[in-house]
């Protein structure tokens, strides 16, 4: 336990980016899902990984670059999403497999986008460099603040678009704000803990939480502990090494992380049913 707990102190700044960038991801999910965007999520987060491989290929410094073109590429994407003749699920799946095979085509480009981009796929918050002083987070606070001031409206237009037109105006350049703090707020994320780590706590909070709390208010909050939570719980699981053929092995963090908001979301769904299925029984 006293290992454990020294391990743990040494490394308190991954654990709390971690954990403030699962919680951010979390609350912006929540729009994501009610809008019934869950495949455009998961496209553009492969979309950002390509801008974060090109970035490194090109060798351009800083987190600046991949922020930038990530939030030029999602106009593209809204684009071709709406194309007449074809359903978004077919535009979505081609673009999502085409960006994943177009970061992984850098792969036989350089040595060096080879070893950042496994990091940016899988990520691992144990050994990367991440800072709490880093410009990405400050990035990353500054458009969650600015998704919190528009939140009303960005939820205004989802529910109900007509309403919204008449009331107040053209929605579309609120859509476009929305969708740029979208790409860039994963752009930060993918770049600092990994492409599946980001996915995991933009969508499975609220695919947890949703069928089970209907306020708005009291679901980010609960999204916000889940995400922070099951960072913790990630943290510890990959801190405890087994012994196997005479040697320690210890999981990668990221991937812990990820399998207990998995279980945790596994959990409160099969309780659900299960309260669900007994209280059906009793009323019959």
């Amino acid at each position: 336990m006293t290992s454990l707990l020294s391990s743990w102190n040494l490394f308190l700044p991954q654990i709390l980016v971690g954990s403030l960038v699962g919680a951010l991801l979390s609350v912006l999910g929540i729009l994501i899902v009610l809008r019934g965007m869950t495949f455009f999520g998961v496209t553009l987060s492969q979309a950002v990984t390509f801008s974060v491989a090109l970035s490194l290929f090109m060798e351009w410094p800083g987190e600046i670059f991949p922020i930038l073109f990530s939030c030029v590429l999602v106009f593209p994407l809204l684009y071709v999403r709406k194309l007449p003749g074809m359903k978004e699920e077919v535009i979505l799946g081609i673009l999502f497999v085409f960006f994943s095979a177009a970061s992984q085509f850098m792969l036989a480009l350089g040595g060096n986008v080879q070893n950042h981009l496994m990091a940016a796929f899988f990520g691992d918050i144990l050994t990367s460099q991440v800072r709490a002083n880093s410009l990405g987070i400050y990035i990353a606070i500054f458009f969650f603040i600015l998704y919190l001031s528009f939140f009303r409206r960005f939820l205004f237009i989802s529910f109900d678009r007509d309403e919204y037109k008449i009331q107040v105006g053209n929605p579309l350049p609120f859509d476009y704000l929305f969708y740029i703090i979208l790409a860039a707020s994963l752009t930060v994320a993918v770049n600092l803990l990994g492409t599946f780590y980001s996915i995991a706590h933009l969508l499975l909070p609220v695919f947890a939480l949703l069928p089970i709390i209907r306020s708005l208010k009291i679901l980010t909050i609960v999204c916000v502990l889940f995400s922070i939570l099951s960072t913790c719980l990630g943290f510890m699981v990959s801190l405890v090494g087994i012994e196997k053929n005479g040697e320690m092995i210890y999981f990668p963090t990221s991937s812990s992380i990820i399998l207990v908001l998995c279980l945790f979301a596994f959990l409160i769904h099969t309780f659900r049913a299960l309260i669900s299925s007994y209280f059906s029984k009793r009323s019959r």
